[in-house]
Parts: structure tokens; sequence; C-alpha cells
């Protein structure tokens, strides 16, 4: 009787150590994911921001700016 009541916690306990590294496993899996698209995010912003420099440079009239201006709250809207 002592090696099933032992052999049943071997089982238990096994099973709780699989349980939590599967939950660790898919926990790292989403920080990585959600690592990857803040990375992306970053770069569309970094990208509209040299949008956005290239065309005030080339900006002639105020109207032109303003346009410009657009560019710019597309990044911060991000």
């Amino acid at each position: 009787m002592s090696f099933f009541k032992t052999l049943c916690i071997a089982i238990i306990v096994s099973s709780l150590v699989i349980a939590c590294s599967s939950a660790e496993r898919r926990a790292y899996k989403s920080e990585a994911e959600a690592n990857e698209s803040q990375a992306e995010l970053n770069k569309r912003k970094i990208e509209i921001v040299n949008d956005y420099e290239k065309c005030v440079n080339k900006s002639e009239t105020a109207e032109d700016l303003a346009k410009c201006e657009a560019l710019l709250k597309a990044a911060e809207g991000l």
C-alpha cells in the first residue's frame, strides 16, 4: 500500500510541475510577442518621424507645414 501512495504522490507532483512550467512557457512566449510588437511599433514611429522631418524640410508654405503636422499626429496616435 505504501508503494501505491508514493506512486500517486509522485504522479500528482510531476503533474503540478508540468503544469507550472507550461504556464511559464506561455507567459514567456506572450512577453516575447509583446516585445516584438512594441519593437515594430517603435520602428513605425521612427519612420513617421523621419517622414515628418523630410516634409518640414521640403515645406515652403504654411499649408505644406499643416500637411506635415498630420504626419506628426499620426506618430503620436500610435
